[in-house]
């Protein structure tokens, strides 16, 4: 039978990922509000695209730094005791 592992991320990847994300959603959102071409070529539509985007990683990243989402699982294959010598 194989055991199973759950590995999780650790907690400062929580502290240090998120703000980064957040940063990026603020410089993207200054782009597409503000700057004429960031209007033209993001738009609303975009922009909302692209915020979806980052809250999902977000919170992805949240639940697997918090300890309820398994970033990986590891299948470790027992091995049968009745053939080592």
């Amino acid at each position: 039978m194989a055991k199973k592992m759950k590995v999780f991320l650790p907690r400062w990847v929580l502290w240090i990922l998120v703000p980064v994300l957040a940063l990026i959603w603020g410089i993207i959102t200054y782009a597409a509000f503000v700057t004429p071409s960031g209007r033209e070529e993001l738009g609303i539509v975009g922009w909302l695209g692209v915020t979806l985007v980052l809250v999902l990683v977000g919170v992805m990243l949240w639940l697997m730094a918090s300890g309820r989402l398994p970033a990986y699982v590891i299948e470790v294959d027992d091995a049968d005791d009745s053939t080592k010598p």
